[in-house]
C-alpha cells in the first residue's frame, strides 16, 4: 500500500508516494512526482523508486518546522539546501513574510532526481521555484508526521498494515 503527501505551491505540486520497505525498519520506499500546474503545461516528472531513510523523512520535517520559526524573526532567512542521505532530491526554504505560525508565505526550491546522465553518469535534476503557504506546508508536515507514527507505532505494526 501507498501514502501519498502532497506539498502545493503557487505553480507546482510535489507528491511523495511512500511505501513500507519490506526488507527494513529504518526506510520506506519512495517515489516523488514534480508536477507543474495546469496553466503551466501539466508537465509531471517523476524519480525512480529509491529508499529514504525514515531519519531523513524527520529531518524534513525538522527542516520546515524551523525555518518558519526563523522566518517570524527574519523574513530574509534562506536555509541550508536539505538533501536525504540517498540524494532523491534537494529541497531549499527561502524568504518569505511570516506573521504567524500559521499565516505566511515563502519561496521553494525543489529539485527532483530524475536519473544519471548517459554518458557521464552524472546525477540529473529538474525541479521549480514557487512561493508556498504555511497552510500548504502544514498540511504536508501533517501527513509526514501522520506516516512516521504508522511506522513508529509501539505494538509493532508496520506501516501498510495501517492502510
Amino acid at each position: 500500500m501507498t501514502k501519498k503527501c502532497l506539498l502545493k505551491t503557487d505553480g507546482y505540486q510535489i507528491s511523495l508516494d511512500v511505501r513500507d520497505a519490506e526488507a527494513s525498519h529504518e526506510y520506506v520506499d519512495v517515489v516523488v512526482a514534480l508536477t507543474l500546474d495546469r496553466y503551466l503545461g501539466d508537465l509531471v516528472v517523476k524519480s525512480t523508486s529509491t529508499l529514504i531513510a525514515l531519519r531523513d523523512l524527520s529531518r524534513l520535517v525538522k527542516y520546515f518546522e524551523r525555518h518558519i520559526v526563523q522566518l517570524l524573526h527574519n523574513p530574509d532567512y534562506q536555509s541550508e539546501i536539505f538533501v536525504p542521505m540517498e540524494l532523491g532530491f534537494q529541497v531549499q526554504a527561502l524568504s518569505g513574510e511570516v506573521y504567524t505560525e500559521n499565516d505566511g508565505e515563502f519561496s521553494l526550491r525543489f529539485l527532483l532526481n530524475v536519473g544519471k546522465s548517459e554518458e557521464m553518469h552524472h546525477r540529473v535534476y529538474v525541479g521549480g521555484e514557487s512561493v508556498v503557504t504555511l497552510k500548504d506546508i502544514k498540511i504536508f508536515l501533517s501527513s509526514l508526521h501522520e506516516i512516521l507514527a504508522a511506522l513508529s507505532h509501539p505494538d509493532g505494526v508496520r506501516f501498510s498494515e495501517h492502510l
